[in-house]
């Protein structure tokens, strides 16, 4: 009897250390580096499903771009109606008014530029890293399925998301399933041989 909860409490500890050690499988061992050198490094896949993660980027490239949109309109509204101003009080085109209006104006439109062109970037890749937390788990439950029905066997080896991806919930159900199965089997093999 102390053996067997030895050898629970062995593979428990395993277990556990597949998870936290992230179980990438024989490249686990690997140093782990921040997700953007791993990006430019090339030293792992980021984009898993494409159709949704594509999608998932743009979605947040074009709110940015509507919302840089609307600042760079109300940026312009607010200079066309110092510039109405001016001429309202009959100032000369080359007045320093309208002078400090232009020069005021393309230095404006630089920051606009610079923050817009920042913010896409920032998008994109965040995008990218935010999908892949979410396409990972999901691909890693469909591998799993997929090779389980290919294999015709039974559910037997326990799954595990890497600790940083989202829905860890899923395999901790999948598992205790796995394990209630796996318990009721031996019930019933063992009624079979008694």
């Amino acid at each position: 009897m102390k053996t067997t909860n030895n050898s629970n409490i062995d593979n428990n500890n395993n277990n556990n250390n597949k998870r936290n050690n992230n179980y990438e499988g024989p490249m686990s061992n690997t140093k782990k580096r921040l997700p953007l050198f791993s990006l430019f490094l090339g030293e792992k896949k980021f984009l898993i499903n494409t159709d949704f993660q594509i999608q998932f980027i743009a979605s947040l490239l074009l709110i940015s771009i509507v919302s840089m949109s609307i600042i760079y309109l109300a940026n312009d509204y607010f200079f066309h109606t110092y510039m109405q101003k001016g001429q309202l009080l009959n100032l000369p085109p080359d007045h320093p008014y309208f002078l400090m209006i232009h020069e005021q104006k393309r230095f404006m439109t630089k920051v606009f530029i610079a923050v817009a062109l920042s913010i896409s970037s920032v998008a994109i890749v965040w995008g990218l890293f935010y999908s892949h937390k979410i396409a990972g788990p999901l691909y890693r439950l469909q591998k799993y399925f997929t090779d389980a029905a290919a294999l015709n066997t039974e559910l037997r080896s326990k799954i595990y998301f890497r600790d940083n991806d989202f829905f860890q919930e899923v395999p901790d159900s999948i598992n205790r399933y796995i394990d209630s199965v796996n318990d009721k089997n031996q019930s019933t093999d063992q009624e079979k041989v008694a």
